[in-house]
């Protein structure tokens, strides 16, 4: 939900609780004015009445139409609190065969021979219930026109104030860190908006100065670190050339040359790592997954050959996938690699490409460890293995560098890597 959209029912949530409680003091208030006018009416009528039967006997009168309305009297007996009364009621009307609603006044008066009454008066509110209505209607259709004209009223407001953050909002997305280019916002007439285009301005030279840095750190080391390297490997071939050397140097220099070996390959692991990361390969192209995949098996053949794996390959379709080609053969050499290297004799692969994923399943050994942390860096099945256990980690992180969903289960006795392209 976006910040027009939640602002929006907010005021409309509240707009309507206040127009609600609002149109119950209004309905009240005219209902209070409506019988307030009605009790005054009444009242003039029972005066104008009691000091008509004050002079006059009126005793022989049942029922008679006054006003418009209705009155009654009987003789009283005695006469009971409150003396003079208002009441709501209902009457049956045998012309319409409705139930019409009245104001009733009872009260107490004499005539001139002294007898003592009991009236009651009574008035239609057809009248005020109809002028309630007409205007609990127009105030509804007030308050929905006015609900509609805030609406978009506030769509058209909100645009135009915030069109600078949406501005800004753009240029964060377009932002490459890649690029030496330093974002330039444009000025605001809102103040916030300045301060936060200020900051964000700040905030992202900060981030291309440290990206820099660590880059440029990352290529002097690895380019730095390879010298005393080939010099170390160079005085150490000559140990191991020399026929005279102890045996236990020799030994002692043959384990130097492994690490050796290994630690050119670590850094050449994590140099790549770091240009992954840093968004170097821009190169892109359109890749053809499934020469790649011949490719590489072609090179594994011998391999495969002695180890007795069948490889099985599926192509349905070819996905429609830009990339840069160098990164994309990294990414599957690993996984072709991971497949062969942790199978087992007589094993089997299996490769399926279709346009959206690729499945790679092989046979191997279950690996008792936590399957999140296959793709971590320097996390090996095997510890007593070679391998650096940083092959999945580099797949990975091409993976989330273009999107695709990477995902490892064991099921069948079979190891299985699945991805989903976007």
């Amino acid at each position: 939900m976006n910040l027009l959209t939640k602002t929006t029912l907010y005021f409309i949530t509240v707009s309507l609780f206040v127009f609600f409680l609002g149109g119950i003091v209004v309905y009240q208030l005219i209902k209070v004015l409506e019988n307030s006018k009605v009790n005054s009416e009444l009242i003039g009528q029972m005066h104008k009445f009691s000091f008509d039967l004050a002079q006059s006997n009126l005793s022989l009168y049942n029922t008679v139409i006054i006003s418009g309305g209705l009155v009654e009297l009987h003789p009283a007996v005695s006469v009971r609190e409150p003396i003079v009364q208002f009441e709501d009621t209902l009457i049956y009307d045998n012309i319409q065969k409705r139930y019409i609603p009245y104001r009733e006044l009872s009260f107490y008066t004499v005539d001139n021979e002294k007898e003592v009454y009991h009236v009651h008066f009574y008035k239609s509110l057809i009248e005020s219930d109809f002028l309630i209505e007409k205007v609990a209607m127009i105030v509804t259709l007030m308050v929905v026109i006015f609900l509609l004209a805030v609406y978009f009223l506030y769509r058209y407001f909100f645009r135009q104030i915030w069109a600078d953050f949406f501005i800004t909002i753009e240029k964060i997305e377009q932002f490459d860190i890649s690029s030496p280019e330093i974002i330039d916002f444009p000025e605001s007439m809102i103040v916030e908006f300045n301060r936060l285009n200020d900051v964000l301005k700040k905030m992202t030279e900060r981030i291309l100065n440290d990206f820099n840095g660590l880059k440029e750190f990352t290529a002097n080391l690895s380019h730095e670190i390879q010298t005393p390297l080939a010099v170390i490997k160079s005085k150490n071939e000559l140990i191991l050339q020399n026929e005279n050397a102890p045996k236990n140097l020799l030994k002692l220099s043959v384990d130097i040359q492994a690490q050796i070996s290994r630690l050119s390959r670590l850094i050449k692991a994590i140099s790549l790592l770091a240009k992954i990361d840093n968004r170097q390969f821009t190169n892109e192209e359109e890749v053809n997954l499934r020469l790649i995949i011949k490719h590489i098996l072609d090179g594994f053949q011998d391999i495969l050959e002695l180890k007795l794996i069948h490889v099985n390959t599926i192509y349905q379709s070819e996905p429609d996938l830009l990339m840069n080609k160098e990164l994309a053969e990294l990414m599957l050499l690993n996984l072709i690699k991971n497949a062969v290297n942790h199978n087992i004799l007589n094993g089997k692969i299996d490769i399926e490409l279709s346009k959206d994923k690729l499945l790679i399943q092989n046979t191997g050994k279950l690996i008792d460890a936590n399957p999140e942390k296959y793709f971590a860096r320097f996390v090996k099945a095997n510890p007593e293995s070679e391998s650096l256990g940083i092959g999945l980690s580099l797949v990975k992180k091409i993976c989330d560098l273009y999107g695709f969903d990477i995902r490892y289960a064991y099921r069948n006795n079979l190891h299985i890597i699945e991805i989903n392209f976007p």
